[in-house]
This record gives structure tokens, C-alpha cells and sequence, in this order.
């Protein structure tokens, strides 16, 4: 019994204790609480207008950094290529004939012979019917006698007058002689004809090939890489 009361006066006291001690330090913050607030406030006023200062003096030398920055972004202009260089003259590699066939006619002449009769004396040939006439006349009279003497004499010179006649005849148309004639005549006839040259040429060290009309000499006239042609609208 007398440890129960023991135990309960310890407890009991103990807690006193601890109410006097909760009771203090509330006492001791509320006075101390005005004096934090007090202190605190001026603190915080020259941390404000320390940050204000310090913004202000850094705002010039962002401006000033920042130009520097702005100018080295600023896009720069390209530079535009030099045009380039072309020659004044081509140099012509080769050329070749171009050809087409042309069909024609041409007269063609030689030298032929030819047999030609001897001009005629005597067209008529009288020569040689008198001359048959007598010969046939002797003959037929030759033959009988008396009227028919006569009769054969007169048959014989009719006869023989008429084979003379041929006779001469025949022996003008064997009487020729042989002579020269010029003879001429149209034959066809097939030609190439040039009718332009396909060149092969150097210009900017690039080689091509072109067709002209006429044969190029050694070099043709260039502008702006292309070739001055005859005709051409350059």
C-alpha cells in the first residue's frame, strides 16, 4: 500500500514537472515571436533592393552582350559564281562528204563507118543500053537469014540493050567506098552529188558533231558556247 502511494506521489510529480516546463517555453516564444518578425523585416527589404540593384546594373551588359550575338546570326548574302568562259572558235576535228545519188542523162558520141555508095555518073545509064544494043545486035544477027535476020538483029539490040542497062546498074551500087560517121545518142547516167559535210568539232573542251552546207576550214565561229552557223539566228 505504502509503494502504491510511493509510486503515485513520483507519477504525480513528474507531471507537475512536466506542465510547469510546457507552460515556460510557451512564455518564453510568445516573447520572443515579435522580436523575429521585427528582425526579419529589414532583412528582407535589403535583400529586395540588393536584387534590384543587381538586376539593373546586369540589364546593360545583356543588351550589350546580346548585340554582339544578334549580329553574328544575321544571315550572310551568297556570293553568286563568275559566269563561265567559252571560247570564241571551235576546232573542227574532221568533216565528211554527205552524198545522194542523182539520176540524169548524158549524150554519148562515136566515131562509126559506114559504107557509102560512089556518087553516079550516069543515073540514066545510057552507056550500057547502047552498049548492050550493039552487042545484042550482032549477035541476033547471027541468027538466020533474010527477014528474020532482021527480025533477030532488031530482038538482039532490044535484048541486049536492056541487060546492058541492068548491067550498069549492078555495077553502080558495087561501087562504094567506106567513110567515118559521127553518131550520138541519150544515156542514162548516175552521180553522186555532194550535197553537205557532217563535221566533227571541239568547243569548252566538249567534242559534237553538226551538218554544213559547205566544207568548214580549220576552226567556226562560237558564242556563248554554241556554234555561229551560216543562217543561224545567234
Amino acid at each position: 500500500m505504502k509503494q502504491s502511494l510511493l509510486i503515485a506521489s513520483v507519477l504525480g510529480g513528474g507531471v507537475a514537472l512536466g506542465a510547469i516546463g510546457v507552460a515556460g517555453i510557451q512564455a518564453l516564444s510568445h516573447k520572443s515571436a515579435p522580436a523575429q518578425v521585427t528582425a526579419s523585416q529589414p532583412v528582407a527589404v535589403v535583400a529586395q533592393a540588393s536584387a534590384a540593384a543587381a538586376t539593373q546594373a546586369a540589364a546593360p551588359a545583356a543588351v550589350t552582350a546580346s548585340k554582339p550575338v544578334a549580329a553574328a546570326t544575321a544571315p550572310v548574302a551568297a556570293a553568286k559564281p563568275a559566269a563561265p568562259k567559252h571560247a570564241s572558235f571551235a576546232r573542227v576535228l574532221g568533216s565528211t562528204p554527205i552524198t545522194e545519188e542523182v539520176q540524169s542523162t548524158k549524150t554519148e558520141c562515136h566515131q562509126v563507118q559506114v559504107e557509102r555508095q560512089a556518087p553516079v555518073q550516069d543515073q540514066h545509064r545510057v552507056t550500057g543500053t547502047l552498049l548492050g544494043s550493039v552487042v545484042g545486035g550482032l549477035l541476033g544477027n547471027q541468027v538466020g537469014g533474010g527477014n528474020g535476020k532482021k527480025l533477030a538483029t532488031v530482038a538482039g539490040a532490044l535484048a541486049g540493050g536492056y541487060a546492058g542497062n541492068q548491067a550498069q546498074d549492078q555495077m553502080q551500087k558495087r561501087d562504094t567506098y567506106t567513110d567515118t560517121e559521127n553518131r550520138c545518142m541519150e544515156v542514162p547516167v548516175t552521180t553522186q552529188k555532194v550535197v553537205g559535210y557532217q563535221v566533227r568539232y571541239s568547243l569548252d573542251g566538249k567534242t559534237g558533231t553538226v551538218r554544213m552546207a559547205h566544207k568548214p576550214g580549220k576552226r567556226i565561229p562560237a558564242r556563248n558556247g554554241e556554234l555561229l552557223l551560216p543562217g543561224s539566228a545567234n
